[in-house]
């Protein structure tokens, strides 16, 4: 799937906004068994709120200015961005953040998020990864940093999903103030993409109609673009949603081949001026 053409991203325009809508809509990397519906997640006027954010999205950026510098780390920007969205959508209502999940002395974890979404009370585990390989047998799945493996995060994941349900994990939510644990329902927002060969045969539960790229290992020495497009090596708080920037922000192939690696966004030009993203490129 290229989530990259969704009718979506020719409406939103502001980069925060555009942000949190990928946070909120786009397609698992990976079934965990425990996926947050978007439906559930957008509510009844979800779609009608980002319009409205995008033409007056200084509340979100407020709230953003509070939290940042991230550092460069998009899963802190990232999750401040959906904690906007459960304190601030009609129908959430945020309730704990980053909850500490101890036993005596030892620190078991955090619930990401604990939160109230139309009548149903949530705890969310996000994240956000981008993943390649040039296997077609998904040999050596990991990121841009090889150390970072997929199936070591899939792993994780079960293992955070479970926590709010442990003893200990009760226990935290109790302190909290937060009761009927017993009605908590443990969900996973897991958005990123996979870079992989076409031919690339997913073994469950990686999603077949997921985010997908193209990974290279050398860059070619012509486009296999052509001439039409431009290209943008995203800064890593730019991975979320699709690039859509100005021309003085592009480069032509020729540069982008000087560079030792990253994710890089293949755009091409729009009637509104601005070059969108239509492919994007992991290189190791």
């Amino acid at each position: 799937m290229n989530y990259a053409l969704d009718a979506l991203w020719w409406r939103l325009t502001d980069p925060d906004v555009r942000a949190l809508a990928a946070v909120l809509t786009a397609p698992a990397l990976w079934h965990s068994g425990s996926e947050l519906p978007v439906a559930a997640l957008l509510g009844e006027r979800g779609f009608r709120f980002l319009l409205e954010l995008d033409g007056s999205p200084k509340s979100l950026h407020g709230h953003l200015a509070q939290e940042t510098p991230f550092g460069g780390r998009l899963g802190l920007y990232a999750e401040s961005l959906l904690a906007f969205w459960l304190q601030h959508a009609p129908h959430c209502r945020l309730l704990a953040r980053n909850l500490t999940v101890s036993d005596g002395p030892n620190t078991l974890g955090a619930l990401d998020f604990v939160a109230e979404i139309g009548s149903r009370l949530y705890h969310i585990e996000l994240c956000c990864k981008y993943y390649g390989t040039d296997k077609a047998t998904m040999d050596g799945l990991c990121g841009l940093n090889p150390h970072d493996c997929w199936p070591d995060k899939a792993d994780k994941l079960t293992r955070q999903l479970a926590l709010a349900h442990s003893e200990a994990g009760v226990r935290a939510l109790a302190a909290a103030g937060i009761g009927h644990t017993a009605a908590l329902h443990s969900a996973s927002i897991v958005r990123g993409m996979l870079f992989a060969p076409s031919e690339a045969r997913l073994p469950e539960p990686l999603n077949i109609h997921g985010w997908h790229g193209v990974f290279l290992h050398e860059w070619p020495s012509e486009s296999p673009w052509g001439d039409e497009c431009r290209y943008y090596p995203l800064p890593r708080t730019a991975y979320l949603a699709p690039a859509r920037v100005a021309e003085g922000e592009t480069l032509p192939w020729g540069e982008i081949r000087t560079l030792g690696g990253g994710l890089v966004a293949v755009l091409q030009r729009r009637p509104d001026g601005m070059w969108h993203e239509s492919e994007r490129i992991m290189k190791r």
